[in-house]
């Protein structure tokens, strides 16, 4: 990957300064003019950088300063001067909002400082300014050889760099480390392309360290701003989901947000930056985690037949003991509810079944499965 982006770079930086679009304008009889024909007669490029920085230094608001911060961009960027070359790229779109050279150089020079503030800001001015120079339409066909040249070294620019805009948003919101902005470069991300090679890996990384980092305020701020974009996210609503049920508030919202849970992971296919091994554990723990909160909300519900199905799916795959006394409770009492409505034998011995194996394990719920294994004995007399 490293060795693609940087031949990528190589490409883009042929296209943006290959051809000169802007021209210095000189008048011999000024200062200016001088010092630029100077500028043009130089051949060592430490001078002529020196002659450069001179004429920008002396005549900041000059007819020819975009053409002199145009030579001086590439050369920034090839001494890693991020910041001057920050300021000149800054300086060119101040002048020509729609430059998009400028607005690749900016990015560029952002990239190398590594700042996400500034990525937030120019990765989707690039990216806007090339989407619509790629939509630029071909010159006639009795256009100017120079127009067409232009056209094509514009839309093959504006290609490669919307590429490059894209995964500088990944690749800062990847290394960024505070939540909000790390999510604001990803929501840029996907509002730019949807489709693009990044987002997925963007959102999952996204939605581990909403897991890990932060507090809890935090985090739940932060899933509920991603499903505000992403309403499908199976790492947001499985956290939103957690937290509604601990807290024991919007029980309707848990049961829709694990149902959906339950949907996404069996349709989702592997990601590919986890191996088969780790996506099967993962969509395991998902399921399991979703169809145990559905199965507790339901059964909360009067809804027994449904938190059934949901408790019996989630057992297999559930490891903490608080959460398999809790299934194995409501699994005994919803079976007891249906035995008692329906007179079902199978009923009665799955409450039996499930009423010991609660009553069996430490939890706040081994006292009153234990109760409920008398009543079972009483009304259907059963051991």
């Amino acid at each position: 990957m490293r060795f693609y982006y940087l031949t990528l770079i190589l490409l883009i930086v042929a296209c943006a300064w290959g051809a000169d679009r802007r021209k210095p304008q000189i008048d011999p009889e000024s200062q200016e003019g001088v010092l630029l024909q100077r500028i043009l007669q130089e051949p060592a490029p430490s001078r002529k950088l020196v002659l450069l920085e001179q004429f920008a230094g002396q005549f900041p608001k000059a007819p020819s300063i975009a053409w002199v911060n145009g030579q001086l961009l590439p050369i920034y960027l090839d001494n890693q001067q991020f910041d001057k070359a920050l300021a000149a790229a800054e300086s060119l779109l101040a002048a020509d909002a729609d430059d998009l050279d400028a607005a690749y150089g900016a990015l560029r020079a952002i990239e190398g400082k590594k700042d996400a503030d500034l990525a937030a800001k120019y990765a989707p001015l690039s990216w806007d300014l090339a989407s619509r120079a790629a939509q630029t339409p071909a010159p006639a066909e009795n256009a100017s050889p120079d127009a067409t040249s232009d056209w094509t070294r514009r839309t093959a620019l504006a290609r490669d760099a919307m590429i490059y805009a894209e995964y500088v948003l990944y690749s800062r919101a990847k290394e960024c480390t505070d939540l909000e902005k790390k999510s604001l470069l990803v929501q840029a991300l996907e509002a730019r392309n949807p489709q693009s090679r990044y987002l997925s890996h963007a959102k999952d990384e996204l939605l581990v360290a909403v897991e890990s980092g932060g507090s809890t305020q935090d985090r739940l701020a932060l899933a509920e701003k991603t499903l505000e974009h992403d309403p499908d996210n199976e790492d947001a609503l499985l956290l939103v989901a957690q937290y509604d049920l601990q807290h024991e508030r919007d029980l309707p919202r848990v049961l829709n947000y694990s149902v959906k849970v339950v949907e996404r992971i069996q349709q989702k296919p592997q990601p590919d930056d986890l191996t088969t091994e780790a996506w099967m554990a993962k969509k395991a723990r998902y399921a399991g985690l979703a169809n145990w909160m559905a199965g507790v909300v339901l059964a909360q519900q009067g809804q027994w037949q449904q938190s059934e199905r949901h408790l019996r799916a989630a057992v297999p795959n559930l490891h903490e003991v608080a959460m398999l006394a809790a299934a194995y409770y409501y699994l005994g009492y919803d079976n007891y509810a249906l035995a008692a409505e329906h007179r079902d034998d199978n009923r009665i011995a799955d409450s039996l079944k499930y009423s010991k194996l609660c009553a069996g394990l430490q939890s706040p719920f081994q006292g009153p499965a234990q109760k409920n294994l008398e009543v079972l004995k009483n009304q259907f007399n059963v051991e």
